[in-house]
């Protein structure tokens, strides 16, 4: 196991979701369209025609301790400052691409940053996730851009430890948001910071919520957090004491992208959260086919008046096939929340167990129907 392994991002976790990497019906590599296109219209690098090039790639390699199966090419676009991993699914290599633009604005230490964040995605196996273009709703859709941009803060620590510097990685990520050099920046990262502050001031950009990566300002806050975690100092043995764990770092970063990109994934969740857990306790309490005046007296209490009302009466001109894809279709939506939050889900509704008056092999039969669907 790599380092990197133990440095990813917590956030970073397809299991979160509720999925799996996207299946791969071809696993040769041995017809990789990306790499005939590159090899007629860029320029690969190779340390006879681009030495200090080759130079910041091996530094990189040394740094993160793999081996360099990657072909790295240039090509002209003197607009755009980018860099990208091209990868055929499951393959062993890859293809990195960097724009002429970058290179003439980035050093050969600071284009390391930018050499371990592709690489990282590669070794992190990103490209197997789903898309944010497969989501089948906007549950889906949201925790898959949640999943695309936490991917973004693994690479930026990948991207740092292939440096090996953190104002190296910062200049990088500044000269990129900017589109300027050297010449034109003074960096001073607490300036930078001040932005950040003002963004959330303003209660952030909310058209962020529907972005691939997170905010370069969240990013670069991301990265100097991880530089002052205590395993990082740790492992690296720098002789310096970290400020907070990498479980509090992780959870900070999480919290100051939110304020970024405003609540509303939050307030989705809460709903899908709500709706599911009234509907699963329904489930418990009406195992026997039964809701009596005690399982009524609690469903009022924890989901209020009105909803109990409601249900009386859905319950008395429905039939129970209906109730059923009632329920059905609260906890299927629910099935694309977060683990965290699926796992929180069903621990309330699994109290329930102890209050319903239904038979006990019944109210179970229900609850397993209940965690199969929730897949916790």
């Amino acid at each position: 196991m790599n380092f990197l392994d133990r440095f990813r991002y917590s956030y970073d976790n397809l299991k979160e979701l509720n999925l799996s990497k996207v299946e791969n019906t071809n696993k040769t590599n041995f017809n990789n369209p990306i790499l005939k296109s590159l090899l007629s219209t860029s320029v690969k690098v190779t340390p006879e025609i681009f030495p200090k090039i080759d130079k910041s790639i091996k530094n990189v390699f040394s740094k993160l301790e793999l081996n360099n199966n990657f072909n790295f090419f240039i090509t002209a676009n003197h607009t755009q400052s980018q860099a990208s991993c091209a990868m055929m699914p499951e393959s062993n290599s890859a293809e990195i691409i960097i724009t002429s633009k970058l290179i003439e604005l980035l050093n050969g230490e600071e284009l390391q940053y930018v050499i371990g964040h592709e690489v990282s995605h590669h070794y992190y196996q990103h490209n197997l996730y789903p898309t944010p273009n497969q989501a089948k709703g906007k549950t889906e859709l949201l925790n898959l851009l949640h999943l695309s941009r936490a991917s973004e803060i693994s690479a930026d620590r990948a991207g740092f430890l292939g440096s090996g510097n953190v104002e190296n990685s910062l200049k990088a990520m500044l000269k990129i948001a900017s589109g300027l050099g050297d010449e034109h920046l003074t960096f001073n990262f607490s300036s930078t910071l001040d932005q950040l502050r003002e963004l959330k001031e303003i209660k952030g950009d909310q058209n962020q919520l529907y972005s691939t990566h997170p905010s370069f300002l969240n990013r670069m806050q991301a990265l100097v957090w991880f530089s002052m975690s205590n395993e990082y100092h740790e492992y690296f043995e720098t002789n310096k004491k970290g400020i907070y764990d990498l479980k509090t770092i992780d959870q900070k970063i999480n919290d100051s992208i939110k304020k970024v990109i405003g609540e509303e994934l939050d307030i989705s969740t809460k709903e899908i959260f709500s709706s599911a857990l009234m509907w699963g306790a329904l489930k418990i309490f009406i195992a026997d086919r039964k809701f009596t005046k005690k399982e009524q007296d609690l469903f009022e209490k924890n989901f209020g008046e009105k909803s109990t009302i409601s249900m009386l009466s859905l319950l008395k001109i429905s039939n129970p096939q209906s109730i059923e894809g009632r329920i059905k279709s609260a906890l299927d939506e629910a099935s694309n929340l977060l683990l965290q939050d699926r796992e929180r889900l069903f621990k309330e509704i699994e109290k329930l167990i102890s209050v319903a008056e239904g038979s006990e092999d019944q109210i179970k039969n229900s609850l397993k129907v209940i965690k199969e669907t929730l897949k916790v």
